[in-house]
C-alpha cells in the first residue's frame, strides 16, 4: 500500500512539473535541465549572499567568476538563425549586464551579472549551456617520445626545436620568471604573451575586457607570476609548459620544442573563458603569421555531453578546421571502475550494482556522489536506487525514475530510521545537444551508515552510467567505483571514461605510460601503460586515447611562487633566485609532451592542417611488447601507440595535404586514418550502403567492393604507395585520395 501511495503521488508531482517547466520554457532558449538546476542553485545564492567576496566563495563549485567588480555567470551559445557576430555584438552593448567573449561559427562565450540572470530568457540564441568547470588532470619524456635525436637532426635534414611555433597552455600557476622559460642561452624569455583572467587590474584584452594581458619582458618580471586563485599559487601551468617547451634552464632539463614560443592564459575555470582564451591565441598567432598548438591538460567532468556534441566541441572543431591543432590530456580515471552499460532487451530487464562513495573524511569539500547517465536517441530508461543494510536488509528507497517523464528537475529526501538522505534528479528525455535521454541524480547520505545501490531498467537500448564524487567547492574529476554488491549485480569497469575537451573530433587526446629508460647496463626497462591513464571510447563509439605518451614521474619545472610542497629533485640559481624541478604523474605531462612534438612538426612543415597532425601522429606511432600487436584502428587504452618523434617529424616533412582530401569541391567524405594500414574507413559517409573501386596513381584498377558506412575497408594486400579511392551512391562518383604504407 505504501509503495503504491509513493507511486500515485509521484505521477501527480511529476505531471506538476512537466507542466510547470513547460510554461517556464516556452519563451526560454533551449537550455539542459542539469543547466536549469545549476542556474536555480546559483539564483538562491546570490540571494542569499548579496555581497560580492561572500557569493564567489560559496559558489566555486559553479563557473562563476568576478569581471570589472562584478560577480559573472559563464555561458555558451549558438546563435538563432539569421543572427551575424555584429549583430550579437549590438545586442550585448544594448545590454550591459552581459559580456560578449569569442564567437566561431555561430557558437559564442559570453557571461552574464549573476544577479541578472532573467536576461537568458531574452537571448537571440536557439541554444544555451551553462559553462562547465575545468580541474587539472595531474597524476624521461625525451627518451620515451625520440626526441633527443630529432633535436640533432639525426637522419633528418636539420635539427628541429620549434622554431616559429607557438605553444598556447591553458592552466594555472604559471611563473613567468623561470629560466625554462627563456632561451637556451638565459638571455632573452620565450613567453610572446601571457593573459590572467583572474587578474582585475588590467589592461584587458580587446575585445574580451577582463583579465591583465601583457607582452614584454618588462611586465613578465614585474608581474612575477599568475594571480592566486581557486588553485591557490599552484605550479601545474609552469610544470606542464617546462615539458611542452622548457630550454632546459641551464641544467639540461630540456622539453619537446625548447625553441618555440609561449601563450600563457590562467584560465577563470569555466570552459565559456577557455573559449575566449583559444580565440585569444589564434589572433595573436594570425597576426604573427605563425602556426599554433594549444595544450589542454584539464578536464570537464561530468558537464557538458561525451560525445563531442557539446557547444564547446563545436567551436573547437570549427578552430582546428582554421588550422589550430588542439592536444589534451586524456583523463586520470583509469584504475576506477567507475562505468558501466548495459543492452536491454525486453520489459522488466534490470541491472543493479553498488555505488560507492568517497569517504566525506578524506576532503573537507566532500559532499557525496553524482551518477549521470545516458541512454540512446529515441529509447528511454528508469533508474533510483535503494539502501541496504548488511548485505540485503532492504531499509528504504527511492521512486523509480523514467527519463521519457521529463524535462524535470525535483531536489528531495530520504529519511532511514534518524538519517536523512539527500538526493536531486535532473532528467531529459531527449538532451538539446544530441537527442539522447539524460538522467543526472547527485546523493548525499551523510553518515547514514547504509549501502546505496543503483536500480537500472528499460524496454530497450543501451544505457551508460558513470559514478563521480561530487564536491561543494568544485565538480570533482575522479570516479568511485560500482560493485558487485551481491550475485548477479553489475561491476562497473574503467571504458568510456573521456570527457571534454579530450572528446571533441579534432582533439588529439593522449594517454599516458611510464617512460622507458636505460639502466646503468644499457637495458631498455620501464614502458607499460600508466594505471590511472583513462580508457575510451567516446560515449559515441570513436577511438580516444589518440596515441600515448609518457606521463609518470615526468620530472619539469615548479613555479617559484607556489604553495605547495613538493619532492624537489633538481634546482638551479637564475638571477639570484632559487628554482626547483619535481616529478609529477598524469595525463596532464603526456598531453603536453605530444604538443611539444606537434610544436617540432608544424616547424618542420608549416602546411599541415590539423586533420594532417593527427592522421601523423596515428600512423608514426610505436607499438612493443607493452602494447602488443595493435589493431589497425588503435585501441582504447593506447590509441594508436607510443608517439614516436623521430617517425612524425620525418613523415611532417614529405607529407602531402591533399591526401586523404576530397577531389572535388563540396565534398566532405575523408579517408581515416591516413597513410593506410591494413584496413581503413570512410568519414563523412552518408549513406548507408555504398559502392568503391580503388586505383593506383597509373589510373590502373586494384579492387572493387560494396560497404556500409559503419565498415572498414581491407587494404592489407595494396602495396605502399598514393591511391584514389572512387565511391559510387546515388548516380554521382566521388573520390579521395590515400597513402598505403
Amino acid at each position: 500500500m505504501h509503495g503504491d501511495y509513493l507511486r500515485r503521488m509521484l505521477k501527480w508531482i511529476l505531471l506538476f512539473l512537466t507542466v510547470a517547466l513547460n510554461l517556464c520554457q516556452s519563451a526560454a532558449q533551449n537550455i539542459a535541465q542539469v543547466d536549469r538546476q545549476a542556474l536555480n542553485e546559483l539564483e538562491a545564492l546570490a540571494i542569499a549572499h548579496p555581497e560580492i567576496k561572500d557569493f564567489l566563495e560559496v559558489s566555486k563549485a559553479y563557473p562563476v567568476a568576478e569581471v570589472d567588480g562584478r560577480a559573472t555567470v559563464g555561458f555558451i551559445g549558438h546563435l538563432s538563425d539569421g543572427i551575424s557576430e555584429p549583430a550579437w555584438l549590438a545586442w550585448c552593448d544594448a545590454h550591459p549586464e552581459v559580456t560578449a567573449g569569442a564567437v566561431r561559427a555561430s557558437i559564442a562565450s559570453f557571461r552574464i551579472h549573476a544577479h541578472a540572470l532573467d536576461v537568458l530568457a531574452f537571448l537571440p540564441m536557439d541554444l544555451v549551456e551553462l559553462a562547465s568547470r575545468a580541474v587539472p588532470h595531474l597524476n624521461k619524456v625525451r627518451y620515451g617520445t625520440r626526441v633527443d635525436s630529432v633535436h640533432a637532426g639525426f637522419n633528418l635534414p636539420q635539427p628541429y626545436h620549434g622554431e616559429e611555433v607557438l605553444i598556447g597552455v591553458l592552466d594555472w600557476g604559471f611563473d613567468y620568471t623561470h629560466p625554462m622559460f627563456y632561451d637556451t642561452t638565459l638571455t632573452s624569455t620565450r613567453i610572446r604573451a601571457v593573459w590572467d583572467q583572474y587578474r582585475q587590474a588590467g589592461p584587458a584584452p580587446e575585445p574580451f575586457g577582463y583579465g591583465t594581458a601583457i607582452q614584454t619582458a618588462t611586465e613578465f618580471v614585474q608581474l612575477g607570476s599568475d594571480t592566486s586563485n581557486v588553485y591557490g599559487y599552484s605550479t601545474h601551468g609552469t610544470h606542464v609548459a617546462g615539458i611542452a617547451g622548457g630550454s632546459g634552464a641551464g641544467i639540461g632539463l630540456k622539453g619537446m620544442a625548447p625553441a618555440a614560443e609561449f601563450l600563457f592564459v590562467t584560465l577563470m575555470v569555466d570552459e565559456a573563458a577557455a573559449l575566449d582564451a583559444f580565440a585569444w591565441m589564434q589572433d595573436i598567432a594570425e597576426a604573427d603569421g605563425r602556426r599554433l598548438v594549444i595544450n589542454n591538460s584539464w578536464g570537464l567532468p561530468q558537464w557538458g555531453t561525451p560525445d563531442g556534441s557539446a557547444l564547446s566541441s563545436q567551436f573547437i572543431d570549427a578552430l582546428s578546421a582554421e588550422g589550430v591543432v588542439f592536444v589534451s590530456s586524456n583523463g586520470n580515471n583509469g584504475d576506477v571502475d567507475f562505468h558501466l552499460d548495459h543492452t536491454f532487451n525486453a520489459p522488466g530487464d534490470t541491472v543493479r550494482s553498488r555505488i560507492k562513495f568517497y569517504p566525506l573524511s578524506a576532503n573537507p569539500n566532500a559532499w557525496g556522489q553524482n551518477v549521470t547517465l545516458w541512454g540512446e536517441s529515441g529509447e528511454s530508461f528508469e533508474m533510483g536506487f535503494a539502501c541496504t543494510i548488511g548485505l540485503s536488509t532492504l531499509v528504504g528507497e527511492s521512486p523509480l525514475f523514467n527519463t521519457a517523464d521529463g524535462p524535470m528537475l525535483l531536489d528531495t529526501t530520504l529519511v532511514i530510521n534518524n538519517d536523512t538522505l539527500l538526493y536531486d534528479v535532473v532528467m531529459e528525455p531527449s538532451h538539446p545537444a544530441n537527442g539522447r535521454p539524460f538522467m543526472q541524480m547527485r546523493i548525499h547520505k551523510g553518515s547514514a551508515n547504509v549501502a546505496v545501490s543503483m536500480r537500472l531498467t528499460a524496454e530497450s537500448g543501451r544505457v551508460h552510467a558513470w559514478n563521480h564524487t561530487h564536491l561543494t567547492n568544485d565538480v570533482g574529476n575522479w570516479g568511485q567505483d560500482f560493485q558487485a554488491f551481491q550475485s548477479g549485480w553489475l561491476a562497473g569497469n574503467p571504458s568510456y571514461g573521456v570527457q571534454q575537451p579530450a572528446c571533441s573530433h579534432s582533439v588529439i587526446a593522449v594517454g599516458a605510460y611510464s617512460s622507458e629508460f636505460l639502466s646503468p647496463t644499457g637495458t631498455e626497462i620501464g614502458g607499460a601503460v600508466a594505471n590511472f591513464s583513462s580508457y575510451g571510447p567516446t560515449l559515441d563509439e570513436r577511438l580516444k586515447p589518440n596515441v600515448s605518451a609518457p606521463g609518470v614521474s615526468v620530472e619539469s619545472s615548479l613555479s617559484s611562487f607556489r604553495d605547495g610542497s613538493y619532492s624537489i629533485t633538481s634546482t638551479t640559481e637564475f638571477d639570484g633566485i632559487s628554482y626547483d624541478f619535481a616529478r609529477l604523474s598524469g595525463t596532464s605531462m603526456s598531453s603536453p609532451a605530444t604538443a611539444g612534438l606537434v610544436a617540432l612538426m608544424l616547424e618542420a612543415n608549416p602546411t599541415l592542417t590539423s586533420s594532417d597532425v593527427r592522421s601523423i601522429l596515428e600512423s608514426t606511432a610505436r607499438q612493443d611488447d607493452n602494447t602488443g600487436e595493435l589493431p589497425a584502428t588503435g585501441n582504447f587504452v593506447w590509441g594508436h601507440g607510443k608517439v614516436t618523434a623521430t617517425a612524425a617529424v620525418l613523415a611532417a616533412i614529405s607529407w602531402d595535404s591533399s591526401l586523404g582530401t576530397p577531389m572535388h569541391q563540396g565534398v566532405s567524405v575523408s579517408v581515416y586514418p591516413n597513410p593506410v594500414g591494413a584496413e581503413f574507413r570512410l568519414e563523412g559517409i552518408k549513406w548507408e550502403k555504398f559502392a568503391w573501386d580503388v586505383y593506383n596513381a597509373k589510373g590502373q584498377w586494384q579492387q572493387s567492393g560494396t560497404t556500409r558506412d559503419s565498415e572498414s575497408i581491407d587494404a592489407s594486400h595494396l602495396a605502399a604507395g598514393v591511391y584514389i579511392l572512387r565511391i559510387h551512391t546515388n548516380g554521382a562518383t566521388r573520390a579521395v585520395r590515400f597513402l598505403k604504407q
